[in-house]
This record gives structure tokens, C-alpha cells and sequence, in this order.
């Protein structure tokens, strides 16, 4: 019998939804769909249309037989607190469910039903990384999951098939190196770096917020003018000239005061040391770790960042083999990760055991 599933991660930036098939342990219908939808800017009341807007993409409400949340937005500081952001959240995705009871995922990667997770709000909040851990720890038996995506990086543990985090809340996670807040779009220069070096001088950046690494990585060829999909720094385009124009701002120059040669250096300055950033947290996550078991282990990574933040800062403490985790379970927009696996674990409670081309 085929099972159809629409998996959510609310982000406070994005929204991402991943309607999946299944029949005889094989996802035959994979759909996918992402929304800019800044919730700290946004009318709250808008959020069942724009989730409708994008589930609408995907399928017919009558398509759908079974409904997954995970989230991340309820940290926006647009709520009181983090119980009145799941609750809105919770209650925005009711509002567009119809007749289905959506389940949620909570930090340990299981389900629980919305009342359930109303009376534990923070058990399912920041929640999203526990979904495509899981996923990532009945494929791979032992490896470290790093998740880079456009505002945050996730760095997991995985061993004997199980997932191996310290800390569960973002509270923790970034103490113990397991949360970075970092990532490939809307991170802000001085959140990366405090000064430069500018003809020789070290140069202090501005604390104004007049470019992201979003600039960064287009600048550098990291990333393609379409996966900018975040608003920028100064409301306006995102074209190689408009990125060259920003990061010049960041010293309190413009880019008739600085060769195009001299931005890039500056781009790709910014770009190492927020490598570093994850490296960090790698290395702390693996303080434990022999130099011979790092040369040996997998390295799974995914996020829009994930290849050129992610891998290079395995690259940087000699890591092993690395693997795309997209490439492995056919998710080709690596943004709807964790909706994809939202979805997936939706479809394996119900007793869907799905076959993977790697195990």
C-alpha cells in the first residue's frame, strides 16, 4: 500500500517541505519546496497561508496521509519565549491539516503527537537536526554528520548506529561544539571575524550589519546567484557587483575605494576563518577522538554549506572519507534535508522500512 507525507522544518527564515511517496519500502515521489518567510518580520497571522502556499506546490491536501513537523523557528525573538513560538507554530500547521494529526519531532528523533509536544515545548523546539540525524544513523553505522545550512551548522556524532550527542537544547549544543552558529547565507562578518588585513594593515570591520556570508560565498564561486535565496544585508540584489559592493562596506570603504582583487581577498580571508569556526566546534565535538580513528571515519555532510564549510574544516583536522548525504538518499535541493527527514521518519513509524543504496 502506498503512504503519502508531507515533512515540515519551520525555520525562522525559511520554510521547507518535502512530500514523499513510499510504496514497498522505496520512495517513489520525492517533492520538494522552499519559502524565504523571515518570521521576526513577518505578520504571525500570515504563516498557515504561506504554509499553505507551499504545500499547495507539492500536492493536493487530499494527497497527504500523514503530516511530520520539525522546527526552529520558535527561537525568533518575535515570541515571548520558546513555548509561545511552538505553540504558534504548532497551531499555524493544524490550521492547514485538515482532518490529520501531525506528529512532531522531538531531540531524541521521535515522534510525539501535538499535544504531546505542547505540554513539552522545549523538548521539540531547535528540534530539526534530530530528524536528519537519525535518518543519517540508520544508513551509516559510525560517522560524524555535519549539517551547514544557510544561518547555523550542526556537527553529530554517530556511533554504532546511534545518534551520540552530549546536549540536546541549542543552549548546550552550543557549548559543546554539537551547535555552531555560523552559516553558508545569513551569518554577519563581525559575528566571523573582527579585523582584516587591508594593504598590509589590520584593518577593523565595521559592527554595522552591511554584508553576510551569503556575499562571501558568491563572490568566491561558493555559491550560485539562485541559492542567495535570503534577503541581503541592504535589501538590494544579489549579483556578484552588489556582493563586491557590501563586503568593501564592512571596512567603512566602497568599491571605488578598493580594487575588485583586494574585495576578494577579503572574501576569501572571511571565508577561512569561518571555516575555522566549524573546525572548532568539530575538533571539540571530537576532542576524544585518535588521530588514527579521524584519518579513518566517515565524514557525512550536508547544507548548502556543507561541501565547502563543512568537508574543508574535516579536511583541516584530517579527517577521512567524506560523503554527501543527498546524494545517498536522492535530495537534490540540500535546504529540505531535514524536511525530507522529517518526512522519512513519519513514513518508518508507520512500518515503512526504507531501503537505501548505501547501508
Amino acid at each position: 500500500m502506498d503512504m503519502k507525507v508531507l515533512g515540515w522544518d519551520i525555520g525562522g527564515a525559511n520554510i521547507k517541505a518535502a512530500f514523499i511517496e513510499v510504496s514497498n519500502s522505496r520512495i517513489i515521489d520525492c517533492r520538494t519546496n522552499v519559502k524565504y518567510f523571515p518570521i521576526w518580520k513577518s505578520n504571525l497571522d500570515a504563516l498557515p497561508q504561506a504554509l499553505r502556499d507551499v504545500s499547495n506546490v507539492l500536492s493536493k491536501s487530499d494527497e497527504v496521509d500523514l503530516i511530520g513537523i520539525s522546527m526552529t523557528a520558535e527561537l525568533s525573538d518575535v515570541f515571548k519565549n520558546k513555548k509561545e513560538g511552538v505553540k504558534h507554530i504548532l497551531e499555524s500547521v493544524k490550521n492547514v491539516s485538515g482532518n490529520l494529526n501531525p506528529l512532531v519531532i522531538d531531540f531524541n528523533g521521535e515522534l510525539l503527537d501535538v499535544k504531546s509536544a505542547l505540554e513539552n515545548p522545549l523538548a521539540v523546539s531547535g528540534a530539526n537536526w534530530a530528524a536528519t540525524a537519525k535518518v543519517c544513523s540508520k544508513i551509516f553505522k559510525d560517522c560524524v554528520l555535519i549539517d551547514v545550512g544557510s544561518t547555523t551548522t550542526d556537527i553529530i556524532p554517530i556511533r554504532d548506529n546511534k545518534v551520540s550527542v552530549s546536549e540536546h537544547t541549542d543552549m548546550g549544543r552550543l557549548s559543546s561544539g554539537e551547535l555552531v552558529y555560523t552559516g553558508a547565507l545569513r551569518s554577519s562578518i563581525p559575528s566571523i571575524v573582527t579585523s582584516i588585513q587591508v594593504r598590509g594593515r589590520d584593518t577593523s570591520v565595521s559592527s554595522e550589519n552591511f554584508a553576510l556570508t551569503g556575499d562571501v560565498h558568491l563572490i568566491l564561486g561558493n555559491i550560485k546567484r539562485k541559492e542567495y535565496s535570503t534577503e541581503t544585508a541592504d535589501g538590494r540584489a544579489t549579483s556578484r557587483k552588489a556582493c563586491f559592493d557590501r563586503l568593501a562596506r564592512v571596512i567603512c570603504a566602497d568599491s571605488t575605494m578598493l580594487t575588485g582583487c583586494e574585495i576578494k581577498e577579503m572574501a576569501s580571508y572571511i571565508y577561512s576563518k569561518q571555516v575555522d569556526k566549524i573546525r572548532i566546534g568539530l575538533e571539540k565535538v571530537t576532542s576524544g577522538f585518535s588521530i588514527k580513528k579521524r584519518q579513518t571515519l566517515l565524514i557525512v555532510i550536508t547544507g548548502l554549506g556543507g561541501q565547502f564549510l563543512g568537508a574543508e574544516a574535516a579536511s583541516r583536522l584530517d579527517f577521512g572519507k567524506t560523503l554527501n548525504l543527498g546524494s545517498i538518499i536522492g535530495v537534490e535541493d540540500p535546504q529540505v534535508i531535514a524536511a525530507f527527514s522529517t518526512a522519512i521518519l513519519v513514513a518508518t513509524s508507520r512500518g515503512e522500512i526504507i531501503q537505501w543504496s548505501m547501508c
